[in-house]
């Protein structure tokens, strides 16, 4: 919940905000809440939108200061797995909006938006509306990136994958994460039989349509020893991929769930995929670090470190702020800070000289 309103009476709805003064209008005239009657940790702006229930209760969709928007289709996923953020409890309640308002959630998209992510649990499990939003960002947003993150399952199937690529908007990007350099170790990780030849097969038809294809390798206890053998796979099979991105595990769900199985500290996952990060590069292929902060991190890799953790989830310890490139860096997922004890090391001004992020 990122908001509760006192003395709520409009009833639930899809609201995009105005603000005036000491009033917010939630869609229209008919729905006008004082601004004091309103409790959120975060600001509200005008543009922002947000979906409100009859008890006042409300979930931002879209902020209109970040300039990009989540399409959240559906919580239930395919999968099950063992390092997932989000819990096996949460996967089995449908979580998305009702057809009818996720597609009018898009139309109220200002038509300036920069990038589009569309996510789940498993984003293509509603085939039908999944489709119908695929059409609705090409015709509304034909000129803008779109991020589909996807375990890449379904994009087997050789019917839907058709459709797919009659619908799906021209600057598309399909995200699918491969957990090993084979099918036991992957299907493990999945918890799912047949999951690693399946999600192959998609990157395959993607790859073969001419489909931008992001590769993520969410970097755990499980799989640490075989990232040089999954960067070979890459090079061998798929060398023509948009790009490859090795992940830092979000502490929360699954992942909290079957922590001292799986997790490891930024530092031993840094060096478990060193050369991995080198093998690709060396072979043309663009390579980034999602999740990490750059003190955990050889100064000679900060280039490729993204600020990829969502704002509202980035936390930075105490210590972080005698770091001279604490603005540039990633920080850490809240819950990580909760369930660990990173060493963390600020970097001086001198050191920090060399930063290009």
């Amino acid at each position: 919940m990122n908001l509760y309103i006192n003395d709520y009476t409009c009833g639930p709805r899809l609201a995009k905000i105005k603000v005036e003064g000491d009033k917010i209008f939630l869609g229209d005239n008919s729905c006008i809440v004082p601004v004091g009657n309103i409790k959120s940790p975060n600001k509200l702006s005008d543009g922002d939108i947000l979906t409100i229930d009859r008890w006042g209760r409300g979930y931002r969709l879209y902020s209109n200061e970040e300039h990009n928007a989540t399409i959240f289709m559906t919580g239930h996923c395919n999968s099950n797995c063992i390092m997932c953020p989000t819990s096996d409890k949460e996967r089995q309640i449908d979580s998305g909006l009702p057809d009818a308002k996720l597609l009018s959630y898009i139309d109220m998209l200002p038509s300036d938006i920069s990038h589009v992510v569309v996510t789940g649990g498993e984003p293509t499990l509603r085939v039908q509306l999944f489709l119908k939003v695929m059409k609705k960002l090409t015709d509304r947003f034909p000129h803008i990136e779109t991020l589909l993150l996807t375990n890449g399952r379904s994009l087997s199937v050789a019917s839907f994958f058709e459709k797919l690529k009659e619908y799906c908007p021209p600057y598309l990007c399909i995200a699918i994460p491969i957990h090993g350099d084979t099918p036991e170790l992957h299907d493990k990780i999945t918890r799912v039989s047949g999951s690693f030849n399946q999600t192959n097969r998609g990157i395959r038809n993607l790859l073969s349509a001419g489909i931008a294809v992001e590769i993520r390798v969410i970097v755990s206890k499980m799989n640490m020893y075989v990232l040089e053998g999954i960067a070979k796979r890459i090079i061998k099979y798929y060398p023509n991929v948009y790009t490859v991105n090795f992940i830092g595990m979000e502490t929360r769900g699954n992942c909290a769930k079957n922590f001292s199985s799986i997790y490891i500290g930024h530092r031993q996952a840094f060096e478990a995929m060193r050369n991995a990060i080198d093998m690709l590069v060396m072979a043309g292929i663009n390579t980034s670090i999602y999740n990490f902060p750059l003190c955990e991190v050889d100064a000679g890799y900060w280039g490729i470190c993204r600020k990829s953790i969502s704002p509202e989830k980035v936390r930075f310890p105490n210590e972080c702020d005698k770091c001279a490139v604490k603005a540039e860096c990633g920080g850490f997922f809240s819950t990580t800070l909760l369930m660990t004890k990173p060493q963390v090391s600020p970097i001086g001004p001198r050191e920090a000289g060399i930063c290009h992020c």
